[in-house]
């Protein structure tokens, strides 16, 4: 198939490439910068104001990656735009030019009234696709991913180098860390078996469930640390220090993280694992 990959060159993005280049698809990947793996063609564009339909015209499927984790207002980077008005624009394009079928990237904990903004924007965004779209969707929402330099577990890693390693809470939120290999071969898997997966949105947890305070220690025995020094920081005190420190460079957590860090974030659905065996948690974060 030829396929339109929106973000393919972010974290996600480079595994989801590899996994469809090994199923045989074509892929167009577009992004504002490359690269791209080999075999992929890059379309140089930002998808919050390019024409979208001439890249999608004769594709198979899109799969949207789009998502950000922290916004950057000054440079016109927020969760609205970036989750939802991004995906109105593909569902304009995909229409305009008649491709039915759309992977679209979600996140675990997406639901309607969801504390952390990232979740809200996150569900407008499935809630346009299911009901305004007319496409041919599925919709993954995987836990924490690891593997490769995850983002989050590079932030564990750098915090628990620290003599004193500060966790947000009591640290015991719960936590269902899922290898982003096995959501980019799923991904994969699913446009081979449209039957199997149309209409359906898949929640995508790990073999394992882990609290904060594990994670933190397993990020520790990573970077060759073997224990850490702990120090719970109520969050009431994080939430205040995260409202002052979002307008300086470097801070650590955003007020949205913490509100995401303080819930659990698990699933007891298992279908994707009928597909690919899953990977646990190991040395690779």
């Amino acid at each position: 198939m030829h396929i339109v990959v929106l973000g393919g060159t972010g974290y996600v993005g480079r595994a989801v490439q590899e996994a469809l280049l090994s199923h045989g698809h074509q892929i167009k990947v577009i992004a504002r910068k490359g690269p791209v793996a080999d075999g992929a063609q890059f379309v140089a564009g930002d998808v919050r104001d390019m024409d979208l339909a001439t890249p999608f015209d004769e594709a198979d499927a899109v799969v949207n990656l789009v998502g950000i984790i922290e916004e950057s207002p000054a440079q016109q980077i927020t969760f609205e735009l970036m989750h939802v008005e991004v995906v109105r624009r593909v569902i304009s394009a995909m229409s305009a030019v008649r491709v039915r079928r759309l992977v679209q990237m979600s996140a675990l904990g997406t639901r309607p009234g969801a504390r952390a903004r990232y979740h809200k924007t996150k569900w407008i965004a499935e809630d346009l696709i299911r009901h305004t779209s007319g496409l041919q969707f599925t919709i993954l929402r995987p836990s924490l991913l690891f593997g490769g330099g995850a983002p989050f577990f590079k932030m564990l890693q750098s915090q628990a180098k620290w003599p004193i390693t500060p966790i947000p809470g009591s640290g015991n939120t719960q936590f269902d860390p899922v290898y982003r290999g096995n959501v980019a071969e799923f991904a994969a898997l699913v446009l081979d078996n449209p039957n199997d997966a149309m209409g359906e949105t898949f929640e995508m947890g790990g073999p394992e469930r882990f609290s904060l305070n594990t994670m933190y220690r397993r990020a520790a025995q990573s970077v060759g640390k073997k224990q850490i020094m702990p120090w719970h920081i109520p969050y009431g005190l994080m939430m205040n220090l995260a409202r002052f420190g979002e307008n300086l460079p470097g801070f650590p957590v955003s007020v949205d993280q913490l509100l995401m860090l303080a819930e659990n974030n698990t699933t007891d659905d298992r279908r994707w694992m009928q597909w690919v065996a899953p990977t646990p948690l190991g040395k690779d974060l």
